[in-house]
Parts: structure tokens; sequence; C-alpha cells
């Protein structure tokens, strides 16, 4: 496990953009108490609700961005809060599958090799009765979560 030190001022994601992700600028630093307090810049569009919000984070659930945002990001703030997607369970699993994608080779694979992998990951998550039914119970309270 490696330890990752923030920083003021330094850009960082907590989420996937399959799901629910907001981005921003660590605005301060709580040590004793492990948190992180983000102003938020970027999110999914049912969470922009949340740009130009401070919120705390765990320190150790927060990721420093290297290069641009993922796409299916804004930076526009929503004046009302978007309900969640409405996601069926092998929707679940297949925005499980695509983030474990994206985390591993980004967002520049060609779309047909993309899907591909996709697929394959999603195949063995199905195989595998308890991990589907734990990443769709993990969907449902990500995807219920109030801010």
């Amino acid at each position: 496990m490696s330890i990752v030190i923030l920083h003021v001022g330094e850009r960082v994601f907590w989420g996937a953009p399959e799901v629910i992700y907001l981005e921003g600028t660590i605005a301060s630093l709580q040590p004793t108490e492990q948190l992180a307090i983000v102003h938020i810049d970027r999110a999914t569009p049912h969470s922009a609700h949340l740009i130009d919000s401070d919120i705390p984070f765990a320190a150790n659930g927060l990721v420093p961005l290297k290069g641009d945002s993922p796409p299916g990001t804004t930076d526009k703030r929503s004046v009302e809060r978007l309900p969640p997607p409405q996601l069926s369970d092998d929707e679940k699993v297949r925005r499980t599958a695509a983030t474990a994608i994206h985390q591993v080779y980004g967002y520049q694979l060609p779309s047909d090799q993309e899907e591909a992998l996709i697929e394959q990951v999603k195949g063995e998550l199905e195989r595998d009765p308890a991990k589907r039914a734990q990443i769709i119970a993990s969907m449902d309270e990500i995807l219920k979560r109030e801010w």
C-alpha cells in the first residue's frame, strides 16, 4: 500500500465518472482528523449542484489528478439537485467494469478495444455471484449518497 501525501492547492478527485465523480482543489487539510476540504469545481452532471462547494473527504479516499478531467464531467454548476441515474443491476456491473478499465488504461483506447475489455471484465464479474451482489449493493449505496 502506497502512502499519498496531499497538499493544499493540489487537484484531486473522488469517485469515478461512470458512477459519481467530484474533482477540485484542496482548500485545507485537517491532519489530526485525516480530512481534506476540497473546493469542488467539476463533477458528473447529477452531482453538479455541488460545484463551488467545499466538501470534506477522508484524505485516503482522494486521488491526485494527473492529466485532464475525464469525459462525462462538467464544470457548470446546476442550480437544482438532479436525481442519480437509475441503473439496472447489469448496468451497475458494466459501469464497475468500465471503471476498472479506465483506471488501468485511461480514456485513450480505441472504442472497439475499450468495449471488448469492458465486456471481458464484466463477464468475469458476472461469474462470481457473491462479487456481483457486492458490486450491486455498493453501487446502490453510492448512488443514494446524500451530500
